[in-house]
């Protein structure tokens, strides 16, 4: 079965078609699915050390409970996503000194090349469970890179049928 769901923050023109990466990392694309399903918007910033990547921090009491992060094991993991790439990371409460107190999954939208997961902590790795369909890459850059520029956000998820 494809699933697909939609990022959108429409200051930037971002309408995002996202295909979800159920053969490679199934928990994790299972918990995108079910934020998307949850609807809403959710806080969002250009990240600051990782390159060209929209990181949105979820709580982890805004995920959905069916969504079940305990347990949450890396899949398809690199430290090197690519663009068009989706990764994200779960983190408990206080993992890393500066991190939010709180426990969060952390949803990256990555929109060029070369991008790194080189924390000011070290290295770490994400779990790439989805990708931007490929005929919107470019629209995708060019609004990613318009929130760059403007500062924070809101990012809003969307089952796709």
């Amino acid at each position: 079965m494809t699933r697909h769901i939609r990022i959108r923050e429409p200051a930037a023109g971002l309408d995002a078609r996202i295909l979800l990466l159920d053969d490679v990392a199934p928990r994790s694309a299972e918990v995108l699915w079910q934020i998307a399903g949850a609807g809403g918007s959710h806080d969002a910033i250009h990240a600051m050390w990782t390159g060209p990547e929209i990181s949105c921090p979820i709580p982890a009491s805004k995920v959905p409970a069916q969504a079940s992060l305990a347990n949450l094991p890396l899949e398809n993991a690199t430290s090197y996503p690519e663009e068009g790439d989706i990764a994200v990371v779960y983190a408990a409460a206080n993992t890393w000194k500066g991190a939010p107190p709180f426990a969060f999954f952390d949803v990256g939208l990555f929109y060029g090349r070369g991008a790194r997961l080189l924390m000011p902590m070290g290295w770490i790795q994400a779990s790439v469970c989805a990708r931007v369909v490929s005929e919107q890459l470019a629209a995708v850059r060019s609004a990613c890179q318009s929130i760059r520029q403007r500062g924070a956000c809101q990012l809003s998820f969307q089952q796709d049928p």
